[in-house]
């Protein structure tokens, strides 16, 4: 089932990233809520379906992917409902933060935490963190009230990416490498995004190679987290 929910995604996440415009309508949230679904169904079925595959890895990996769901649509409703938009964006946030904490805890689980990797994923926070703070300038974007819980979700990812490229690294599998593959998609939607939600200038946040590109990296990164776990064995 796992391989009929990922094909289905495939050609689901497709056709939203063909219709996807700056003009958010209804139907294209709609669109994206199916393609975010069926990287959840397929996550789940491939727990469901790998006995090698531990409770916590695979409920972590499954729960961080209906936060990634609920995500998107909040994302995209704040384009939908602009009167709200600052409720989405930070609705959307908190799922996305709280998303990547359980795929953290399901690398930590699956691999364990040590000195090496706890200062890889270290590293990789402070790093995202401080860059979220000094980049304004050089990006020309401004988060203004976002400022604190953009850093703070972009810190999170960081420790997440560490925490892969250390288990990559110390221990290669299939399963390591294709989630920390997974993780530097993340890396570069999220770079996309930043533009897209914060430009200063209007041509930055209706930019359609952007927001296809952005769409693009982010379901990449989703459907590998979901496939990772069809590749676990222990």
């Amino acid at each position: 089932m796992e391989y009929l929910f990922l094909t289905l995604g495939i050609g689901a996440a497709t056709v939203f990233i063909f219709k996807r415009k700056a003009v958010v309508t209804l139907g294209t949230v709609a669109l994206k809520g199916i393609a975010s679904l069926l990287f959840v169904l397929t996550a789940l079925f491939a727990f469901v379906n790998n006995e090698a595959v531990p409770e916590a890895v695979g409920a972590c990996v499954t729960a961080g992917a209906c936060l990634g769901m609920l995500g998107d649509i909040a994302l995209d409703l704040k384009y939908a409902y602009k009167a709200d938009s600052g409720k989405y964006l930070k609705v959307g946030f908190l799922c996305f933060l709280i998303g990547h904490i359980f795929y953290f805890a399901a690398l930590a689980s699956a691999c364990g935490i040590g000195f090496k990797n706890l200062l890889f994923s270290l590293c990789g926070g402070l790093i995202m963190f401080s860059f979220v703070m000094l980049s304004e300038r050089v990006l020309k974007i401004k988060y203004e009230k976002f400022k604190a819980i953009t850093a703070v979700y972009i810190g999170v990812v960081g420790l997440t990416v560490g925490l892969a490229l250390s288990c990559a690294v110390l221990l290669p599998s299939v399963y390591t490498i294709v989630f920390s593959v997974a993780m530097g998609f993340f890396l570069l939607s999220d770079a996309l995004l930043a533009g897209l939600y914060f430009g200063i200038y209007e041509k930055d946040r209706i930019n359609q190679a952007s927001i296809t590109f952005n769409h693009i990296f982010y379901y990449i990164a989703q459907y590998l987290i979901a496939v990772s776990l069809i590749f676990y064995r222990g």
